[in-house]
């Protein structure tokens, strides 16, 4: 059965000569001749040999062939921006436009001063936006990147490399539990 699985002919005979030869020779010379105790250790060189050929038949597992740690400070730099630019367009799409409404509202002689404290608040909520999207590629920038395009080319190459990692696993995973119950 080994040598159909693939395992070397040289191999076997040094599976046998550790396995047996060697722990036989021990037990003889420390107990004498104890049938059973030889059962027990060609029992067990047939266990060990089993698992050799469990284990030549298992497919090889995958390996990721990038720095996952180096991925995951790219996902958590990808996490931050994220959320930066969810920020940004809260203001740009909610809070300005409210501002904006306010003012319009806003109307009669009596209101100046409140008109100019919206005209305040719309233009303080415009330079901020101005600074966060101003902001959002120097977050990259300060980690290395040249700009957006080339954080984002470089993430989604390494992302799709991380997937392709996990569904290989997990397809691994499941011919190795096949296999098993086979056996």
């Amino acid at each position: 059965m080994a040598l159909i699985t693939g395992i070397s002919e040289e191999k076997i005979l040094e599976v046998k000569q550790a396995q047996i030869h060697e722990k036989v020779s021990q037990s003889i010379r420390e107990s004498g001749w104890l049938p059973n105790l030889f059962r027990s250790i060609v029992g067990k060189a047939k266990d060990f040999l089993q698992s050799l050929i469990r284990e030549q038949s298992m497919p090889p597992k995958p390996t990721l062939d990038i720095d996952i740690s180096e991925f995951r400070h790219m996902r958590s730099l990808m996490i931050k921006v994220q959320d930066r630019a969810k920020e940004t367009k809260h203001l740009q799409n909610n809070v300005l436009p409210k501002l904006q409404q306010q003012l319009a509202d806003t109307k009669g002689i009596f209101k100046g001063k409140e008109r100019r404290e919206l005209e305040s608040k719309i233009q303080q909520v415009e330079q901020k936006i101005s600074k966060m999207l101003d902001e959002l590629p120097d977050i990259l920038k300060a980690d290395g990147y040249p700009d957006v395009q080339a954080f984002m080319a470089t993430f989604r190459k390494m992302e799709t490399v991380v997937e392709q990692y996990n569904h290989d696993l997990a397809k691994w995973e499941q011919q190795v539990r096949k296999k098993e119950k086979l056996t």
